[in-house]
């Protein structure tokens, strides 16, 4: 009687939960469930009892595409590491696309190699990119990206790149090498970020010390008229003593220090424009003075140096000015009356700029007649002419301005690094190739 009655009991029941529709949670067959009320249902429900919703399926066994561990009935995310779990055919769909990714990689993986050894290392990079997108686990993708991004300065992706490869490759054997390169590279990281600390504290004190050296570091005028060019001495291309005219003219009063330099070269940073610069300066020309990063150039008043000639020429010409003809140096420097030095015709240690670096204008007894400062001593300058050692013997008389072509192109007054007054007299000469920068050259402008 009681085996009776507990069958009866239990055949009620189960009919009772298929009426009903509901079925057990813990239930691990397939079933349906209500997108809306998420109330589950026997798979042969279509739609919710409750709210009339069609049901969607839901298979049991999910998968978490992650650790590949099966989740419990009813789980919707990994209880390891909270992935949502999907179906077995979700991830068999997913291997093969990457599997298919892996070997699209390796085939651009191999394109990048036949750029790089051919030394095209922009196709290359573009190669290795397009691989990294499609599947990154490729060890020797990862190594050779991160060399390849060390060639070209960019240290922080290829240390990226350096230390994903080893942690693909732990054994492998030039893993050593890859962490040499990761070493060295991020000893350059480190300095080019304490550089760009030190460039912006130099911005602000450049930015800060500008107006004051803009109103300062203004022109003279010199007067048209005849002087006495040259010097009938031991030194040839200094003779022969002669009488030049030349027109009015204005020069500065200073040497263009750093902090007048410093606003051109952010300007050309800034905005690539190099339609002042002259037709022939070098294509990689970007007018950085050599070793920018030397506290010399932290000194806002100090004159700009390491300036090669189309430097000069190109801040003249964006300055609205020009670099003065030999000629106009010389008379602005000597005056009308043949002295030796700005100054006057007795040699004077004291009276200009020899040893240390200082401001532009710290000599005021080494001033010019017209109110030059620093045209001997401080740095050699710039002009205009051809570096024509004998052009003397055959100057015209009216407005001279050199040979029309030649190799060299002249430099007047010295430097601090001279230490003999014959150097540093106003009638001295010399000549420098125009691609060159010079710890002793700088520039001043005409107009």
């Amino acid at each position: 009687m009681y085996r009776f009655r507990f069958i009866l009991i239990l055949c009620w029941f189960l009919l009772a939960s298929t009426t009903s529709g509901g079925i057990n949670q813990t239930n691990t067959e397939l079933y349906n469930e209500c997108p809306e009320c998420g109330t589950k249902y026997s798979n042969d429900i279509k739609f919710c009892g409750k709210d009339g919703t069609e049901l969607v399926s839901t298979q049991k066994g999910l998968i978490c595409p992650k650790c590949k561990k099966a989740g419990v009935s009813g789980e919707k995310f990994c209880r390891e590491d909270g992935e949502k779990l999907v179906t077995i055919k979700e991830i068999i769909a997913d291997e093969q696309k990457l599997l298919e990714n892996k070997r699209k990689a390796s085939k651009h993986l191999k394109e990048g190699n036949k750029y790089s050894d051919n030394k095209e290392l922009d196709k290359a990079l573009e190669e290795y990119e397009k691989a990294i997108a499609l599947y990154s686990d490729l060890p020797e993708l990862q190594y050779n990206i991160g060399w390849l991004y060390g060639k070209i300065g960019a240290q922080e992706k290829a240390i990226e790149h350096l230390r994903k490869y080893c942690n693909l490759a732990p054994d492998a054997k030039n893993k050593s090498k890859a962490i040499t390169r990761i070493v060295i590279l991020q000893g350059i990281l480190d300095k080019k970020n304490e550089l760009i600390q030190k460039y912006e504290q130099r911005n602000v004190v450049m930015k800060e010390a500008l107006p004051g050296i803009k109103e300062k570091c203004d022109m003279v005028l010199i007067p048209a008229g005849t002087f006495i060019m040259g010097i009938n001495d031991i030194k040839v291309e200094q003779r022969p003593s002669h009488e030049v005219y030349l027109k009015p003219f204005y020069i500065d009063r200073y040497e263009v220090t750093n902090a007048q330099y410093y606003e051109f070269l952010d300007y050309i940073k800034r905005t690539g424009d190099h339609s002042k610069c002259h037709k022939d300066e070098p294509w990689n020309e970007d007018h950085t003075p050599l070793n920018w990063e030397d506290d010399y150039y932290n000194y806002p008043e100090y004159p700009v140096i390491r300036v090669d000639w189309y430097d000069a020429y190109a801040y003249a010409a964006w300055a609205g000015k020009r670099l003065p003809t030999e000629a106009e140096w010389e008379k602005a420097a000597r005056g009308t009356d043949e002295r030796r030095w700005p100054w006057g015709d007795e040699w004077s240690f004291e009276k200009c700029n020899i040893g240390d670096p200082k401001s532009v204008g710290s000599y005021e007894e080494g001033k010019s007649v017209y109110g030059c400062y620093d045209m001997a001593g401080s740095v050699g300058e710039w002009c205009a002419d051809w570096g024509d050692m004998l052009y003397y013997s055959r100057s015209p008389k009216n407005n001279p301005k050199g040979s029309e072509k030649g190799e060299k192109k002249i430099i007047r007054g010295g430097s601090r690094f001279a230490n003999i007054g014959i150097l540093l007299r106003c009638t001295a000469r010399k000549a420098m190739n125009p691609n060159l920068g010079n710890i002793g050259v700088g520039f001043r402008c005409a107009k």
